[in-house]
């Protein structure tokens, strides 16, 4: 009785591991594990607020009796604003992710006092690339640079849009799965632009944009990268 035993235990155990062979992927199939990590790659959209300070070259140009003559002045102002954004990131190559995105820039408060203007800073938005270098798998180190464009609005009356470029630098990390908050920094430069003409007078006003921004963003499709099953 005790060897019929023991021998239908033993046929129970071999035929139960022969099915559950049956039922695994070979082994050829199967990934080794690899470090878990946040994933990069992808659409993100993003809130957040900024501080800033703008920077306004005033030139009057005037000409009468044959003679020019000319008046300048420069003025600049602080304040904060809130800021949306929307991007998509891709890893290039081990450590390394590059993106592109775009920004709007709006509710500010910055105003600065130049020549006979107040002059506001109404709105703007960007659009740019960023290059960065994964200091941790957590957390990317990047430069960024791109096309701006800003509304002011000259002594509450005179809008106008002026075209230029950003260059900055930031950091963003991982707080969470899909949830990122980043801190950058960027320098905005304006073209000249023509304010107003009277009376054989032309104004003219040139800017320019120191200006920080927290966001916190939240990115789709998301999941931690690690080993999975080969085809």
């Amino acid at each position: 009785m005790k060897r019929l035993f023991v021998g239908v235990a033993a046929a129970f155990v071999l035929m139960t591991g022969q099915a559950a062979a049956e039922g695994l992927a070979p082994p050829s199939r199967i990934a080794a594990p690899g470090p878990i990590g946040p994933n990069w790659n992808g659409f993100y959209v993003g809130a957040g607020i900024g501080a800033g300070a703008a920077v306004h070259d005033y030139t009057l140009d005037c000409y009468y009796c044959g003679r020019a003559y000319g008046w300048s002045d420069n003025g600049g102002g602080e304040g904060v604003f809130g800021t949306i954004t929307v991007g998509f990131d891709r890893v290039i190559r081990s450590g390394w992710v590059a993106g592109a995105f775009a920004d709007y820039d709006f509710g500010s408060t910055i105003s600065t006092e130049v020549g006979p203007h107040s002059v506001d800073h109404d709105h703007s938005w960007s659009i740019g690339g960023r290059l960065g270098f994964l200091v941790n798998p957590s957390t990317l180190l990047y430069g960024t640079a791109g096309y701006t464009q800003a509304e002011f609005e000259f002594s509450g009356a005179t809008s106008k849009t002026f075209d230029g470029y950003f260059v900055g630098a930031g950091i963003e990390t991982f707080l969470r799965q899909n949830w990122t908050l980043k801190l950058e920094y960027r320098f905005s430069q304006f073209d000249e632009q023509s304010i107003d003409s009277w009376y054989k007078c032309d104004e003219f006003d040139e800017a320019s944009m120191h200006t920080a921004r927290l966001v916190l963003s939240y990115r789709f499709g998301h999941r931690a990268e690690g080993g999975s099953i080969k085809d």
